[in-house]
């Protein structure tokens, strides 16, 4: 009678990995933000579209805005692992640009309000410390490039860093303001402006 008990087959679905749990709450995170525009959002919002307890969340996330920060990470790594991609399939400045641009604004659905810019404490100095990161990898990563480029006869002149890294902190800076007020709409309008600065920072 044990045997027949042990042989069947547990009911249910099989528990998710650890990193599975965190990554749904990320992407329920992000689903409920685009509904409720972060307004009184709470915890218990979260879990429940993530058909999840709360002793899960707590189990991964000290607080709401500890999950903000995650939200933000895991869009930074997609969009630096989109670059990459970026730049060893696309041949040519202006398709890069496009691309990458295009990429940067679809980083978050079109009605999601996720005011970054305003968490405070240990949660916004890890965004902030985030964001510089990644201004930096960037700008390094077009630097290089065009160091490349200038080594084949490509390009005449090397490449202005500072000139670069002031239009990424620009564009990156002004989508953060601009996804915090809700104006996701107004800032993608803004791609054939922040094409034109980076093409002409870069010397296009």
């Amino acid at each position: 009678m044990s045997d027949a008990r042990s042989s069947k087959r547990p009911r249910g679905r099989p528990p998710l990995p650890r990193e599975g749990q965190r990554q749904r709450l990320v992407e329920a995170a992000i689903r409920a933000f685009d509904r409720t525009n972060g307004e009184k959002l709470t915890v218990s919002d979260i879990v429940t579209e993530a058909g999840m307890s709360s002793r899960t969340f707590y189990d991964h996330f000290d607080t709401k805005e500890d999950l903000v920060v995650e939200i933000f990470l895991a869009q930074a790594r997609r969009f630096i692992a989109e670059l990459m991609e970026i730049a060893r399939t696309q041949r040519g400045p202006v398709a890069r640009c496009d691309l990458a641009l295009r990429a940067y604004c679809e980083l978050f659905p079109a009605a999601t309000v996720i005011d970054f810019e305003r968490l405070g404490g240990a949660a916004g100095e890890r965004i902030r410390e985030e964001r510089r990161r990644c201004v930096n990898l960037i700008t390094d990563g077009i630097v290089s490039e065009l160091e490349r480029l200038r080594a084949h006869g490509a390009v005449a002149t090397a490449p202005d860093r500072a000139r670069i890294e002031l239009v990424v902190t620009g564009i990156e800076g002004l989508s953060m303001r601009y996804y915090g007020e809700g104006r996701h709409a107004e800032f993608v309008r803004l791609q054939p402006m922040m094409r034109e600065l980076l093409l002409r920072a870069t010397g296009y």
